[in-house]
C-alpha cells in the first residue's frame, strides 16, 4: 500500500510543492521546517490547520508499513473528532450515529465487498462501518457503490 493510499482511508491529502512553503499557515511551516532535510514529509492536520495529528519525514516512513506508521495520528485524529475537538474548517463534525444495524454486505464503487454493520455518517458524506472483528472502516460517498450509498443513507436515517 502506498504512502498516500494509507492517508486517503481517513484523511484528505494536500501535496504542496517544496516552493510553496512560503505560503502555507504559520503551524504547517514551523511542522515543515522541523521535519529536516528529508523529503517527502506528511503532516496530519484538520482542514481549518489549527491542530497538528502527526508528521512524519522519510526515514519514519521507509519501513513503508503505513498502517504502522501513521497509526498514531489516526488515532489522535479519530479521538479529536469523538470529542468534538476537531476543527474541519470553523464548523463541528455531524456524525449521525446509526444503531441496532446487523451485518451487511456493502461494495466499493470498483467492486470489492466487505461485510460489516453501518455505526454512523459523518457530515453526510463519510460512512463509517464496523466488521466483524470490530475494526472501523470510513468510506466516502465516491469509494462506495450507488446502491451501499442508497442504502446506508436509508439506514442512518437521510434523504
Amino acid at each position: 500500500m502506498s504512502a498516500s493510499k494509507a492517508v486517503l482511508t481517513f484523511s484528505k491529502s494536500i501535496v504542496v510543492d517544496t516552493s510553496e512553503t512560503a505560503g502555507l499557515p504559520d503551524l504547517i511551516k514551523n511542522a515543515y521546517r522541523t521535519g529536516g532535510a528529508s523529503i517527502p514529509i506528511v503532516i496530519f492536520t484538520d482542514p481549518s490547520m489549527t491542530q497538528i495529528y502527526g508528521r512524519y519525514d522519510h526515514p519514519a516512513m521507509k519501513s513503508q508499513k503505513y498502517g504502522e506508521v501513521f497509526k498514531e495520528a489516526k488515532d489522535r485524529i479519530q479521538k479529536s473528532k469523538k470529542d468534538g475537538s476537531f476543527s474541519s474548517g470553523g464548523k463541528k463534525v455531524v456524525l449521525v450515529k446509526v444503531e441496532g444495524t446487523a451485518v451487511e454486505s456493502w461494495k466499493s464503487a470498483k467492486g470489492t465487498g466487505i461485510k460489516a454493520k453501518l455505526v454512523g455518517v459523518e457530515d453526510d458524506t463519510t460512512y463509517l462501518f464496523e466488521t466483524e472483528t470490530g475494526k472501523i472502516i470510513r468510506a466516502t460517498a465516491a469509494q462506495l457503490d450507488k446502491e451501499s450509498v442508497a442504502n446506508a443513507r436509508k439506514a442512518a436515517g437521510l434523504k
